[in-house]
């Protein structure tokens, strides 16, 4: 079927038509006469925004790979209008070509995919299958543009060094996308290893060009197109689904190059060093440490002092020097006031001079008497009294001096307790031991490289606990507690007080706390669970996950869902997420109002509330507190117990 062209009276404005095809695609080639390119152009770039829209309304975190996939091709489609509709100018003539059988197919293909676009609607079978459909296509899609670049190539007049390099790697992307999702595996994340294989392959059409240069004469250019479109489908694909872990790290190297530390690991040689023990006087209400290199692990004993236990490993193949470097690697203990201080010290080695040994660390405290020396001893004092064996009981006893430093052996015991005199009975006692206020202990912890680990200990002060670059674990602590790292998890369980958090990279999870918890993090998941008071939680690039909350909750992401389940709503709640779908299960009786909205996607609920497109409203029992749900994906409010 061929339709012949009119004659042309005069020529095509070149201005007219660029601002055209800039205007929108496919406008430039309808002016000047090439209908089809310009109706396939209009009908793709409709389809590409279309699905683009159909997609976040659908679920946009979890096609975000295909959205951006699309929304790169927008750029591609204004610049082949434009460059493609001055080329028409060049090729016109009296008679323009006429339509082909596949041209007009292409065209009601478009068209009949437009319609179902629009047509698309939640909960329909059809959008259930486009859904799932959109789960799978990203991975054939690479496929179907490394076969178009082959053949590209094969159609060429000229051999285009690096095409088929180009669909190599787009067909291996396509290939581990589709994997992954089949399996639900991550092995995408072998590009970061495999990408120095583009050279391996360039070097192979070099010599395949070489041996059969004889055969064709083809001329050698560099497919500058083809390999850029390689580059920036790997380059996006990895991005968007390893952003949790891309290489960042490697700069703080640079950031301060003469102080750099070099971490030496566990493996070379070991050493265990003799235990060091610290007396610890019954005014001490501060315990500090400090660790360059290696693991601390502070818990609770029976003893009535510190022990220290302390290996060290120097990884170098000369046991002479490693022996030196052991020898070198000490725990230095100091007191100050009511502070203990303990400090890993130790030599550089290496061929830098700045690599440190890792010297692991268990700090064992006493299970502290829940008095004040000072606020016991007084009244049993007597200071006007001339007998001197009672101003010898007030005197204090040099041994306890706190300002001695490393100490190796404890002088004396230093349990606290109270004996009856004559006038008291063991109830009166008793009755003492309970009226004396506790000790308000505290602990602070840091180390540059190494986890940190802390179990049942007391510490109604406060725990402190920071880590450039390890994991932090804390169990079974009285008192409120800090933790702080930049790479690493970060779990707490079991926490009688407040809990503040704070990472940079890694993962969050905070179980069983009894007071207010506040977690933030720029790149990391966050978990918590049995949550008796408030509830701060954001992430920059993560999920959060809340089950069980007593109190107030306010979680926000930009990239990631929300799960916030609980049996009870005991205040204010405030769940935003930019990227992601939010889940709620709420009691089905209680006292609370719901406000949300969404961007993109759907509500759905089995609760009495009003819902409209993209709005839900509405009251539970006295509405006392307020459920303010802000999503640009879809929000699923159920009632505990319902089937989901």
């Amino acid at each position: 079927m061929q339709e012949q062209g009119m004659k042309t009276g005069r020529r095509k404005s070149r201005l007219l038509t660029v601002l055209l095809a800039f205007l929108w695609p496919g406008a430039g080639h309808l002016y000047t006469g090439e209908y089809t390119r310009g109706l396939l152009l209009a009908a793709g770039i409709l389809l590409d925004g279309g699905t683009i829209v159909r997609l976040a309304d659908a679920d946009g975190a979890k096609h975000l790979l295909l959205i951006v996939y699309l929304g790169l091709a927008l750029p591609v489609f204004y610049f082949i209008s434009v460059y493609d509709a001055l080329q028409s100018l060049d090729r016109r003539t009296e008679t323009q070509p006429g339509l082909k059988l596949r041209d007009g197919i292409l065209i009601m293909v478009a068209g009949i995919l437009l319609m179902l676009l629009l047509m698309l609607r939640q909960p329909t079978t059809l959008f259930t299958w486009f859904d799932e459909a959109a789960n799978y296509a990203v991975g054939p899609v690479l496929g179907l543009l490394a076969v178009g670049l082959v053949l590209r190539q094969r159609l060429a007049a000229v051999f285009r060094l690096g095409s088929f390099t180009a669909a190599l790697f787009i067909a291996a992307a396509g290939g581990l996308l589709l994997w992954d999702e089949i399996h639900s595996s991550n092995v995408f994340a072998l590009m970061r290893y495999w990408w120095p294989a583009l050279f391996i392959c360039l070097g192979g059409e070099l010599v395949a060009y070489s041996l059969l240069q004889r055969r064709t004469r083809k001329q050698l250019r560099l497919d500058f197109i083809g390999s850029m479109a390689a580059v920036v489908i790997a380059g996006f694909g990895f991005l968007v689904t390893q952003y949790a872990d891309l290489p960042f790290r490697w700069i703080d190297q640079y950031v301060d190059l003469n102080g750099a530390q070099d971490y030496g690991e566990e493996k070379g040689f070991h050493y265990q060093k003799e235990v060091l023990v610290v007396p610890m006087e019954e005014k001490t209400t501060a315990i500090q440490i400090y660790n360059v290199n290696g693991t601390v692990t502070l818990q609770s004993g029976n003893n009535d002092y510190i022990s220290i236990d302390t290996e060290v490993w120097v990884d170098i193949d000369d046991q002479a020097e490693a022996d030196k470097m052991a020898d070198k690697a000490k725990i230095e203990a100091s007191s100050s006031g009511e502070k203990i201080t303990l400090q890993a010290k130790s030599s550089s080695y290496g061929d830098n001079g700045t690599r440190k040994p890792r010297i692991n660390i268990t700090v064992t405290v006493p299970r502290l008497p829940n008095v004040q020396v000072e606020e016991i001893a007084e009244p049993d004092l007597d200071l006007e009294s001339d007998d001197p064996a009672a101003q010898e009981s007030s005197t204090p006893d040099p041994s306890s001096s706190n300002s001695s430093n490393n100490v190796e052996q404890v002088s004396a015991s230093n349990t606290t307790s109270i004996t009856p005199t004559p006038e008291q009975s063991p109830e009166q006692v008793e009755e003492q031991k309970d009226e004396q206020p506790m000790r308000q202990l505290s602990v602070l912890v840091h180390t540059d490289n190494g986890p940190i680990k802390i179990k049942n200990l007391d510490a109604p002060g406060g725990v402190e606990l920071s880590s450039d670059t390890g994991e932090i674990l804390a169990e079974g602590i009285n008192g409120s507690i800090q933790a702080k790292a930049n790479n690493g998890t970060i779990t707490l369980r079991h926490i009688t007080g407040d809990a503040s958090i704070t990472l940079l990279n890694g993962a969050v999870t905070a179980a069983s706390i009894t007071g207010n918890v506040f977690a933030e993090a720029t790149n990391g998941a966050l978990k918590m669970t049995s949550i008796s008071g408030d509830i701060e939680a954001d992430t920059k690039n993560g999920k959060i996950n809340i089950n069980e909350a007593s109190g107030s909750v306010k979680a926000a992401t930009l990239n990631g869902g929300i799960e916030l389940a609980s049996s009870v709503v005991g205040g204010d709640w405030d769940v935003d997420s930019s990227v992601g779908e939010i889940k709620l299960t709420v009691p089905q009786y209680g006292s609370y109002t719901v406000y949300g909205s969404v961007t993109f996607g759907a509500i759905t609920t089995n609760l009495p509330l009003e819902v409209s497109k993209k709005t839900v409203r509405g009251t539970v029992g006295d509405g006392q507190y307020r459920l303010q749900i802000n999503a640009n994906n879809s929000i699923a409010i159920q009632y505990a117990g319902a089937e989901q």
